[in-house]
């Protein structure tokens, strides 16, 4: 089975709280926050005050993705509101060694992000300092993108290189998920899935089912 993670990127904000109990009652198991700084990524999403919110409204666990250029800045601040998981790209400036040791040490779970055009060896130097492996299966910085093709080879590339490596890091992935994709990403080697649209783009109850329904093989 899998862990899904339910991306409020794609929630109505207008309707916040009712979207996370729906998501709580449809059985996510994690919420994943985006918080975009303008630079790494183009786009602004959330900042800490979100983070904030989210852990006012629920008790699951906060999955938190940082497109930032100097993620040290939040992660005292995301430790204090007692995010479970943090995961920073191997892209940014000055490499991603200190966030990783950093988030560890803070006490929460680490992430490596790979961007699509990222080989997954990029992850070979950062294997002992991370529980979570995330590969973007679109390109980051806003919702609603198609899951880009060769995303499953890379998946099933990682999988081998964790393998290889005695590595127990979970792959996750993030972008383009929907019924008809998540199989392929799931076969691949992925065992936590982030979903946005997916979710919260109609019925979130059936939203939810239609995913889980999808992998009942």
């Amino acid at each position: 089975m899998f862990e899904l993670c339910a991306s409020i990127l794609a929630a109505d904000f207008a309707h916040l709280e009712q979207d996370v109990r729906a998501a709580e009652a449809a059985g996510v198991d994690a919420f994943h926050i985006d918080i975009m700084d303008g630079h790494f990524v183009p786009a602004i999403s959330f900042g800490t005050d979100m983070v904030r919110t989210m852990a006012r409204l629920t008790s699951k666990p906060l999955d938190v993705h940082l497109m930032v250029e100097n993620p040290l800045d939040f992660l005292p601040e995301l430790a204090e509101l007692g995010v479970k998981r943090v995961s920073v790209h191997a892209e940014i400036p000055g490499g991603p060694e200190a966030a990783l040791r950093a988030i560890r040490a803070a006490g929460m779970q680490a992430g490596l992000v790979l961007n699509p055009e990222t080989p997954v060896e990029a992850a070979l130097p950062y294997l002992k300092h991370i529980s979570q492996l995330l590969l973007m299966t679109v390109h980051p910085g806003r919702g609603g993108q198609a899951y880009l093709p060769g995303s499953n080879e890379k998946i099933a590339a990682a999988r081998a290189l964790l393998q290889e490596r005695g590595s127990a890091a979970v792959i996750q992935v993030d972008g383009g998920i929907t019924p008809c994709t998540l199989p392929g990403a799931y076969t691949a080697g992925a065992r936590s899935i982030v979903a946005g649209s997916a979710v919260f783009g109609g019925t979130v109850q059936s939203g939810v089912a239609c995913l889980r329904r999808s992998c009942a093989f």
